[in-house]
């Protein structure tokens, strides 16, 4: 029996064991006899170690990676994904042989229901809320899927600081608050997306910004019931409109349905709620652990 685990801490809450039951199931695989999943709570970088070196001997199979070990988990792969590469982060490892292979589904959990609603691959234009670990994978899968621009909205931009060229790309920002993603873009070779960095309280260009996109994306923790009232706040200004055309997308599925969904239903606009794309993202993860790669 192959035997695959989610390690982070905490994972007492993870979802990953039932969504791996669930998507191995649908494989043809019999959960508890073929293949097994567990959480293991990993506290500290000694932990990690053990981990990894049970890995590479074969006791398990291949795990997930949550926080705080998805940036860690790097420095012990043979061979890493692009995207992986690229955000400095995985969150799926495959083990055959001794080798270890490192991937991130993140950003593909977003852009693939994305890509469905749509019926097409590119995205023309896109607007990214916020600038954290999980909108720099989607921004990472955004440009590596060649969408046309991607208009980043996250606090820390002062143009009195002066603007900073990223190196390999027409990045504008200041350097104080984003360097995390600034460096991410420096890692990605391809030129041809246009990216815009826009503080949060410049709602004339936000509103701006998505009255062109194509795509609205909250990867903020704004709108998740989290016990500290989250739950009834906005991740952005209640001015904001959406247009019909719109596909407005969350990240959080803690409520179902958050303020952003509720308010883009009201306009019209055709909606991804955060379960698809955590959904997803355990479904392409799933995939890579059992073997059969995808994007």
């Amino acid at each position: 029996m192959r035997k695959y685990c989610v390690i982070g801490n905490p994972v007492g809450h993870s979802k990953s064991p039932q969504l791996f039951e669930r998507f191995s199931t649908e494989r043809g695989f019999i959960y508890g006899t073929d293949v097994i999943y567990e959480r293991n709570e990993i506290t500290d970088k000694e932990q990690l170690e053990r981990f990894v070196s049970e890995l590479r001997r074969g006791v398990w199979a291949g795990c997930n990676v949550t926080m705080p070990w998805k940036t860690e988990m790097v420095h012990f792969m043979d061979e890493i994904s692009d995207i992986a590469r690229i955000t400095d982060a995985v969150n799926t490892v495959s083990s055959a042989g001794g080798r270890l292979y490192g991937d991130s589904t993140d950003g593909r959990g977003m852009l693939n229901p994305i890509k469905e609603v749509m019926g097409k691959e590119r995205i023309g234009s896109a607007v990214i809320l916020g600038c954290g670990g999980a909108a720099r994978s989607i921004i990472a899968e955004s440009l590596l899927r060649n969408t046309g621009k991607v208009t980043i909205v996250c606090r820390g931009v002062n143009e009195s600081e002066g603007d900073r060229v990223c190196e390999n790309s027409n990045v504008t920002a200041s350097p104080s608050n984003l360097d995390l993603t600034l460096n991410m873009l420096k890692r990605i070779k391809k030129k041809n997306t246009e990216i815009v960095f826009l503080d949060t309280d410049d709602t004339e260009s936000i509103q701006a910004a998505i009255d062109e996109a194509d795509v609205l994306i909250n990867s903020t923790p704004l709108g998740m019931a989290d016990g500290h009232g989250n739950e009834v706040k906005l991740p952005l200004d209640e001015s904001i409109t959406f247009n019909k055309r719109l596909i407005v997308a969350d990240c959080v599925y803690n409520p179902d349905e958050t303020l952003l969904i509720k308010k883009a239903s009201a306009s019209g606009c055709r909606v991804i709620k955060g379960i698809r794309m955590l959904e997803e993202q355990a479904r392409c993860g799933v995939d890579l652990l059992l073997g059969k790669t995808h994007r």
